[in-house]
């Protein structure tokens, strides 16, 4: 479960080995939005190109805001749960698994979005998003076996699996098509 990489989508037709050389499922949408704005730039978009990406990051923006909201709300329901007297943890797990299929599906609508304004692009701005891709992969930092919570978000802090806040589900993160 993590993350649109606002161009992490146009890392699918890269197509260079190099790109994949720090695991893309470590990438967040939310840490590639904050530098598009930049990079978009850079890439000296036509107006055509402008507009597409412009519909595109507000769409995305949307997306993750209701994402987190929804997993805000998620979290507040689960912690009631859990500090009820008579808790069962097995009624949890249909909201995690909901969140995870949500996401799943968010994550595939976020990577459609961003390859059709890929496709927008002529090939030597293509050949810039692949370059920016693979530096941003070999910046980001291996983590073995551990998931960074979304930002603004004590999620995945509280010991996952180990009490409240953290029963190994969504737990913040979204996910470059990784089912949640």
């Amino acid at each position: 479960m993590k993350h649109l990489r606002t161009a992490v989508l146009a890392l699918m037709l890269a197509g260079s080995p190099a790109v994949f050389a720090t695991p893309v499922m470590e990438m967040h949408a939310e840490d590639l939005l904050v530098m598009a704005a930049d990079f978009r730039k850079e890439l000296n978009l036509n107006a055509n190109q402008q507009t597409l990406w412009q519909q595109t990051e507000s769409r995305t923006r949307t997306l993750l805001r209701e994402r987190q909201s929804r997993r805000e709300k998620m979290q507040a329901a689960s912690r009631a749960a859990l500090d009820g007297k008579e808790v069962e943890l097995r009624e949890l797990v249909g909201g995690l698994d909901a969140e995870t299929a949500a996401t799943a599906a968010e994550e595939k609508q976020l990577r459609e979005w961003w390859l059709v304004v890929n496709d927008a692009l002529n090939e030597t701005q293509r050949r810039q998003v692949a370059v920016f891709l693979a530096e941003q992969l070999q910046r980001m930092p291996g983590r073995e076996g551990g998931e960074r919570p979304l930002r603004g978000s004590n999620e995945g802090h509280e010991g996952k699996g180990r009490g409240k806040g953290g029963m190994g589900g969504p737990g913040g993160q979204g996910g470059m098509g990784r089912g949640g």
